[in-house]
């Protein structure tokens, strides 16, 4: 587009229109979304700290983010909360994501999501099927009562 083109298309009061509805709807989200106050990597228990505007701490494995797979104390470190607390932003390692989406249990891709709760599973069945002494003692303890004892209801 040639400068006489744009600049006719910023002077037309439809276009000036359309960027003061945009702007206006760009402020009513961002007043919307969730902020987090500060944001800080504890690498004693390998955890992001979200420090949020309602009081809330939030706290996320390492692990479970996508990106942040490294020991670079510096780069993980290299923290920072941009858009008035709405994002979260490593500069070193590249990996920006919404506190939203922190709120709602996302740490990555689908992808990686999908990796994730894959790994998750194995972990949950590993320890589900731990063949230990005391696990064989109470199993058979149970077996000479009947079996699993049932769940009491309380209402």
């Amino acid at each position: 587009m040639d400068e006489k083109r744009i600049q006719a298309l910023l002077d037309d009061p439809e276009f000036e229109r359309e960027i003061k509805l945009a702007n206006k709807r760009g402020s009513e989200k961002m007043a919307n979304l969730p902020k987090a106050k500060t944001a800080r990597i504890d690498l004693n228990s390998r955890r992001l700290v979200l420090d949020m505007e309602s009081g809330v701490t939030l706290l996320v494995p390492l692990d479970m983010i996508q990106g942040l797979q490294t020991d670079d104390a510096d780069a993980l470190n290299d923290v920072e909360l941009i858009l008035n607390g709405t994002q979260i932003h490593w500069e070193t390692l590249d990996v920006y994501f919404t506190v939203e989406s922190f709120l709602k249990g996302i740490f990555g891709s689908q992808r990686w999501m999908s990796g994730l709760k894959e790994h998750l599973a194995e972990i949950g069945r590993k320890g589900g099927s731990a063949k230990t002494p005391a696990k064989r003692a109470a199993s058979a303890e149970n077996g000479k009562k009947g079996g699993r004892p049932r769940k009491r209801r309380t209402a």
